[in-house]
């Protein structure tokens, strides 16, 4: 049965809101999927390093320059507000670097949450991504 012209089916409503409700959620949340594929990245890099450096300190230094460039994030002020700021604002504490002197391995992992805030509602959603890569650096 066909509906009269203008009229759209409660079918089609549905598919309408889905596909809305779908670019919503990618607007909103695909630069935080994005931004870890860059962090991915700089964990790699410090992966290769470790071959050549036993200083953990400068491998943890490394991602977290090479995250400060990309994305954002929020920050308390000393007013007790919420801020928008550059850079994934990374710690040391959030990279662990393991090493096995028997077999060579080396293990980084950076856990680190983004908060991202649902427009137009002030209603703050957190994502928690955990980075990891291990082996044998230069093999």
């Amino acid at each position: 049965m066909r509906h009269p012209s203008g009229k759209i089916s409660f079918g089609g409503l549905v598919l309408l809101t889905l596909v809305a409700g779908g670019i919503y959620a990618g607007v909103m949340f695909v630069p935080f999927y994005v931004d870890n594929f860059d962090v991915k990245e700089a964990v790699a890099v410090a992966f290769n390093r470790s071959a050549q450096t036993t200083d953990d300190d400068a491998l943890r230094k490394l991602i977290i320059e090479r995250t400060s460039e990309m994305g954002n994030h929020w920050e308390r002020d000393r007013f007790d507000r919420d801020i928008l700021v550059p850079g994934l604002g990374l710690t040391p504490e959030q990279i662990t670097i393991e090493r096995s002197e028997v077999s060579g391995k080396v293990r980084i992992q950076v856990d680190y949450e983004r908060r991202v805030r649902l427009k137009p509602t002030k209603n703050v959603h957190t994502l928690r991504f955990r980075v990891v890569k291990e082996g044998i650096p230069g093999t």
